[in-house]
Order: C-alpha cells, then structure tokens, then sequence
C-alpha cells in the first residue's frame, strides 16, 4: 500500500456510507496498490461478507472515479470475472472520497510467468484472449480518448454511464499522445535517454504502420499478474482486476501490450512469448474477429514497440531498487532495440 492518507480505524465508518449501519469485524491493509486498499469483513444478514474497499491516495479522482463504472459496465455486457461493486462514493464533505467497495474475488495472485508451468501459462494466455475478445466486442465509443464518469467530462455519456475526455482525432495521434508522455520520461529519467533519438525516429516510422481509424473499443491496457487472480496450478484466470484510467482504441494494442506482460517482456524468439502469443491469439478468436496476415503482423510489431516505451520509462517505479534491476534494464533495453525498424 502507499503511504496511505487512509487510517485503518477509519474503514467502517467509509464501509457504513456504503452499506448503512452494518458492523466491519476485521481490516486488513494490502501490501500493493497504488491507491488505499483494505481487506474488510462485514457482518450482513445472510453472514460475514468478505469485502475489498479500495480509497483514492494516488491517482487523480477523475481516474478513480471510473473505475466502478467500467466494473459495472464489463459485469452487465461480459462474462470476464470481475468483482461485483457493492457501492461508492464520489464526493464527501467529510470522508476521503472518492472510494468504493467491491466483493472480494476468488482465486491468487502469481508474482510473474515464472511462477507457472509451460501448460498453466498457456491456458492463462488463452483465457486472457477470450477475455479481451468479449471486451472488445461489448461496444464501440465516439473517439479514441480517456474513459470518464460523466461528472468528470465534458460531454454526455454514450455506452454505460461512460464518457470520453481529450479525444484525438484520430487513432494514430492518441497513439502518439501516449508514446509521447513515455518518450518525456524516458528523457528525463537519464536510464535510457541515449535511446532517445531512435526511440522517437521508430515511433515515427510505426505510427505509419497503424490505421487512422479503427473501431474504438475499451482496452484493459494493463492485463498483467499483478491485476489478475488465478489458479496457479492450471493457470485459470479467476479475477482480472484494475479497470481504472482506460482508454479507447484499436483493439490489436491491447493484444499487443498483453503478449508483453504475459511473457515477462522476454525476447522476441523466445519459447514462452511464443507460448503466450499463440494461445493469445487462439482464446481471442473464440470471441472475436481476428485475421492473422501479413498487415496484423506489421501493426502488431508497431504496437509491441510502443508498448514497450512504457517499462523504459517507468522503470524507476516498476523495477527500481529490487533484486537485479542492472540486469533487467538491459534485458528490457535489449527488448525495445531489437523492435526498431
């Protein structure tokens, strides 16, 4: 948990604003999370509900906000696992708010692929496929943007209570956009800021590469072990998690930027990415379109080289201080030169 601004003696009266005057038994922070996320159990009619109340600290409140609402949206239009939202709170004259409460969701969290056989990592892969598959196909949006409440953007929501803010008008220049803030940090940072003037000369060349407009669907953006709860032994996905601060956009990125986390970012000719993409492939065409020429090939090449601008340039937050952080830069160093054209 971060350095949280959320005292734990304070859980039951967020939990009461929710629920109504019920009694929490037990509060237990969580070690991760870049927000205030508490383990909470709440005595109910029926017996103990087991609870996860999770309370803005870090990220803006616009990009708290949605995270519910997508919640809802993905349980009404989908059959991904994702916990149900019991309640939550925007605003609060004397609460932390915004903040909400969800049911705690079956299944475990593995720490990265390594933790998992060859055959697990394949049926984890293929189920991140049919999932990203059932999203894509739950609806399409009026531009490539930020997913907002409607309290929180411009125009009226459009699909299930969601609105888009900063719209681009155009697919490639919201690629660019997000390429763009990678590429400032990247500068900034020093780590991998001898990259910079390839790094921009490939995101120009790839940015060619992509179409102008493509459908805009939701995308996870962030289908990675950190936000996924599953059986270890078989590799089922039983929960996929973090749904705040998506965007819209074409489809073929999220496929993209999943192969990366699934492998751990591993070469390109490595046998597990290889495990990953297939299986990857093969769950999404179980629920969605997907044809496999030439054309895919290139954009998915486009998409896995600004995909991977993002650990260059959060590496510090991502990596940073642990146990062989030398070594994992130069493998993820390694990793964005071999995608340059």
């Amino acid at each position: 948990m971060t350095d949280t601004s959320l005292e734990t003696e304070r859980v039951p009266r967020l939990i009461q604003e929710i629920l109504g005057d019920r009694t929490v038994t037990n509060v237990v922070p969580a070690d991760e999370g870049t927000d205030d996320v508490f383990f909470v159990t709440v005595e109910m009619p029926n017996g103990d509900r087991h609870c996860v109340l999770k309370s803005r600290s870090f990220v803006d409140p616009p990009s708290f906000r949605v995270e519910p609402r997508i919640l809802d949206f993905v349980n009404r239009r989908t059959e991904i696992p994702v916990p149900a939202v019991l309640g939550y709170v925007d605003e609060h004259d004397s609460l932390p708010a915004p903040f909400f409460l969800m049911e705690r969701a079956p299944g475990e969290q593995v720490s990265a692929p390594e933790s998992l056989t060859d055959r697990a990592l394949e049926r984890t892969a293929h189920d991140a496929g049919r999932h990203l598959g059932e999203l894509h196909s739950a609806a399409t949006f009026d531009g490539y943007g930020w997913l907002r409440a409607g309290m929180d953007a411009e125009s009226e929501p459009t699909v299930g209570g969601l609105s888009i803010t900063d719209l681009e008008p155009d697919w490639p220049s919201r690629l660019r956009s997000y390429a763009e803030g990678n590429l400032a940090r990247i500068e900034e940072s020093g780590r991998f800021s001898d990259l910079i003037d390839e790094l921009r000369a490939g995101l120009d060349h790839y940015l060619e590469v992509v179409p102008t407009d493509p459908a805009p669907v939701l995308l996870h953006d962030d289908y990675r072990f950190g936000n996924l709860l599953v059986n270890p032994d078989t590799g089922t996905v039983r929960t996929v998690l973090d749904w705040g601060n998506q965007f819209t956009g074409h489809r073929e990125f999220d496929l993209a930027t999943t192969e990366h986390y699934l492998c751990g970012r591993r070469p390109l000719d490595d046998d597990r990415r290889d495990i990953v993409h297939e299986a990857l492939l093969s769950g999404y065409a179980q629920t969605d379109e997907l044809t496999r020429d030439d054309g895919f090939r290139r954009r998915q090449r486009a998409y896995h080289f600004i995909g991977q601008l993002s650990p260059l340039a959060w590496f510090d937050l991502w990596y940073g201080g642990g146990d062989g952080s030398d070594e994992i830069a130069t493998r993820q160093k390694e990793l964005a030169l071999s995608l340059l054209p």
